[in-house]
């Protein structure tokens, strides 16, 4: 094999399982390095090749987490949880993890939940469909929950040489879990301890808020030790986030109203037959998560997965429902009429309750008949025929 080829052997090993190894950074650079000797009155030359192949790894997706601070140490705590937030914030950032602040996660909980507090945290997130309706708002693709779990204080009073004391050992425990953002469901988590012992003497003594506030700033170093060893295990790559955009169909319907199926025979005779057709009301807002997105009947695109869907349009009472997405999915919202709105129904209707069966019109009065019709379904009405009713003569839909 000449060292042309043995070059290109080497190059072909390198790069021919490209999915094996990452893109090269630049062009491969081989050294040779020649050796020569006499062996049983020969002449030998030894070649030794050395290709280097600098390879660059591509760089890791960033975890976006909402972080959630509470405390369940009681009072004592309560002033240091800003500062714990702070804690994990710098510690986890190192770790290719974005954080949402807990001041906007709180605020798209009580979005979410009017009346929610804060202390209200766990009660809130146990609950699948909240994460996963909060994950999704947040644009998070996960959920962090660090909760202070305790603040403990033992004391045992020390008297040598002289000098009375009480050596004062206070002790913090931190406990975090991480939510998937799709599916709500805990993928990691654990709990950490730190502990410092003071000495209170007579003419000493060492502020609480200046000692616990130094276990939280220890505690959150645990808590990122942890979360990288969670995070090289894979224990977060469980995420379902990289959900694509589904299209959904919406139509609406009215609950419980209907309209006679009237028709106009041949020499302009009023037919009211027993048959009904379903009515559906037009330009409905349809809203995901608190937001607008489109209107109904028509085509609604939204991230896969569990949402509050809320259907609104004037004069009717608003639909609310929490849906699982999927591509393709239909849905059929019933809409119920306020009071007022069934008023306005009836001045809509009213010269089809005017009709009588088997009266005869004049081709002027069919043709008001006609756009009276028009102007209803103009007015965002709209009636089905289409529901296997065959039609012989004119419909005056």
């Amino acid at each position: 094999m000449t060292f042309a080829q043995f070059k290109h052997s080497l190059c072909a090993l390198a790069f021919g399982a490209g999915s094996l190894l990452a893109q090269p950074a630049e062009t491969p650079q081989t050294t040779v390095q020649t050796k020569t000797y006499d062996q049983d009155g020969r002449k030998v030359t030894e070649r030794t090749l050395t290709t280097v192949v600098k390879e660059t790894a591509p760089k890791p997706e960033a975890t976006t987490v909402a972080i959630f601070v509470a405390n369940r140490a009681g009072t004592v705590g309560d002033s240091e949880l800003g500062a714990l937030e702070d804690y994990i914030t710098g510690r986890v950032t190192d770790l290719n993890v974005q954080v949402i602040s807990g001041e906007t996660a709180l605020n798209a909980v009580a979005g979410m939940e009017p009346g929610a507090k804060a202390n209200e945290l766990d009660a809130q997130m146990a609950q699948s469909t909240s994460a996963v309706r909060l994950a999704q708002t947040l644009g998070a693709t996960h959920l962090l929950q660090v909760t202070l779990t305790g603040f403990e204080s033992n004391k045992r009073k020390v008297d040598a040489y002289g000098v009375k004391a009480t050596n004062e050992e206070r002790t913090a425990r931190v406990t975090y879990k991480i939510l998937d953002g799709v599916t709500g469901a805990s993928l990691a988590s654990d709990t950490v301890r730190v502990s410092k012992t003071v000495q209170q003497t007579d003419s000493s003594s060492e502020e609480l808020s200046g000692v616990l506030n130094g276990l939280l700033e220890e505690a959150a170093q645990k808590v990122a030790v942890s979360l990288k060893r969670q995070i090289d295990r894979g224990r977060l790559a469980s995420t379902s986030a990289a959900q694509g955009t589904v299209t959904f169909t919406l139509t609406t319907e009215l609950a419980d109203v209907y309209i006679p199926d009237v028709r106009i025979g041949a020499e302009n005779t009023i037919s009211i037959s027993d048959s009904k057709y379903k009515v559906s009301a037009l330009a409905a807002t349809v809203e995901i998560d608190g937001i607008a997105v489109g209107t109904a009947p028509g085509q609604i695109q939204a991230k896969a997965g569990l949402h509050k869907l809320r259907v609104v349009r004037e004069g009717f009472k608003p639909w609310e429902r929490t849906v699982n997405l999927s591509n393709g999915q239909k849905l059929n919202v019933p809409l119920e009429m306020t009071d007022a709105g069934y008023a306005r129904w009836q001045d809509a209707t009213r010269f089809i309750n005017d009709l009588k069966n088997g009266a005869k019109l004049t081709d002027a009065e069919v043709k008001v008949l006609e756009g009276q019709a028009k102007m209803f379904e103009q007015s965002g009405f709209k009636v089905d025929t289409k529901e296997g009713i065959q039609i012989t003569n004119k419909s005056l839909f």
